[in-house]
């Protein structure tokens, strides 16, 4: 040990209730402003999670959760042995793989994009209109979505009718429904993300850019 280190002796640490105490009087008020958070998570993140007992009980409206009758893992045996499983888990995994791959990129190419834009008054309108689908509710794009493919009126059937080909059923065809999914999920969260990734660029030191254009790397580079 070096010399002249000092080391506070075990019987004079504060104990870890003397520590709690010491910094509940301290950030008395930093802890007061965390109720509401925490009751909020409390209410409605985790108490809905005690309806998980449903998948374990035969649940009857009438008698309610905690009325209804015990069955153990029945519906999990009959999920797993259905003729559908297998279709259903490859549908799931497919629709979370094309989510990352076009879900992923989609926010960190905008950012980029807008944070090239030397027009302070375009990145404004681009970054508004971008990031207003994100207030949309889920019903809501639904329901956009099936007035916009609509086989009769809707405006990509009326966009394929000006270039000569047939109205598509779009929401009706099965090999459509993946592609139609992850690209509403990636309009309507591309922009909330990508203010995130324009929030990380703001951060980077001008002075790392200059020295990049310097040793002469490209925009992508950089």
């Amino acid at each position: 040990m070096a010399a002249g280190a000092k080391t506070t002796p075990a019987r004079l640490q504060p104990t870890l209730g003397k520590r709690i105490r010491r910094d509940l009087s301290r950030y008395k008020y930093v802890y007061i402003m965390l109720i509401p958070i925490v009751v909020w998570y409390i209410l409605f993140c985790y108490r809905p999670l005690l309806g998980n007992v449903i998948a374990f009980k035969d649940y009857k409206a009438s008698k309610g959760i905690w009325g209804s009758p015990w069955v153990g893992i029945k519906h999990f045996t009959a999920f797993f042995s259905s003729f559908y499983f297998w279709r259903l888990l490859r549908n799931t995994l497919l629709i979370s793989l094309y989510g990352i791959i076009f879900s992923f990129p989609a926010p960190i190419l905008l950012a980029l994009l807008m944070n090239e834009m030397h027009s302070r008054w375009y990145k404004s309108t681009v970054q508004t209109i971008t990031y207003m689908p994100y207030f949309i509710s889920m019903i809501v794009i639904c329901g956009m979505l099936t007035i916009f493919m609509d086989p009769t009126n809707g405006v990509f059937n009326k966009v394929l009718q000006m270039f000569g080909h047939d109205s598509v059923a779009f929401l009706s065809v099965p090999e459509y429904f993946k592609t139609i999914y992850v690209f509403s999920g990636v309009w309507q969260g591309m922009g909330w993300s990508a203010i995130i990734y324009i929030s990380a660029l703001a951060g980077v030191d001008s002075q790392m850019h200059q020295a990049a254009i310097i040793d002469g790397a490209t925009k992508l580079q950089r």
